[in-house]
């Protein structure tokens, strides 16, 4: 079970990558946002998100545990979650996927208020929160984007 924990929670691995494994993972997860979630059905697109935001949650726990650290910087499912949450309605585009990979990481590393403090939250919790906070941040303004067409 170890393996399939760590396998989840650094989605597949890329949360190994030495440096900027957030940024890496989340690059590593567009083509699986390009073929499977860009014309996905909305209601099973977010059922899916928030599905993978509880598997994330469950994983994530054992995986502090596995790992030996509070918060590891390799758990990157946290990224992949905040990502989707960004993207959620946005019509395609690649030029709308970049911005909206650059606007989710961006808005992960500078945490606005309150995704910040919601890292006091334990475990598994506090690891996704922050990201799903940051990825509706994100979403509001991939929507402004939308609505003005600069996208």
């Amino acid at each position: 079970m170890k393996h399939l924990y760590l396998a989840i929670s650094t989605f597949f691995y890329t949360g190994f990558f030495p440096k900027g494994s957030g940024t890496f993972a989340t690059a590593c997860f567009l083509p699986f946002y390009y073929f499977i979630f860009r014309s996905m059905n909305p209601y099973l697109y977010l059922g899916i998100t928030v599905a993978l935001y509880f598997i994330g949650v469950w994983a994530s726990n054992y995986a502090e545990a596995i790992l030996k650290k509070e918060d590891p910087s390799e758990v990157v499912i946290d990224e992949v979650v905040g990502f989707l949450i960004t993207m959620f309605l946005i019509p395609y585009s690649f030029k709308a996927m970049m911005v909206g990979f650059v606007v989710a990481r961006v808005l992960d590393i500078i945490k606005p208020f309150p995704a910040y403090q919601s890292q006091v939250l334990r475990g598994g919790n506090g690891i996704m929160m922050d990201d799903a906070i940051s990825g509706v941040y994100g979403w509001i303004l991939m929507m402004v984007l939308v609505h003005f067409r600069v996208l």
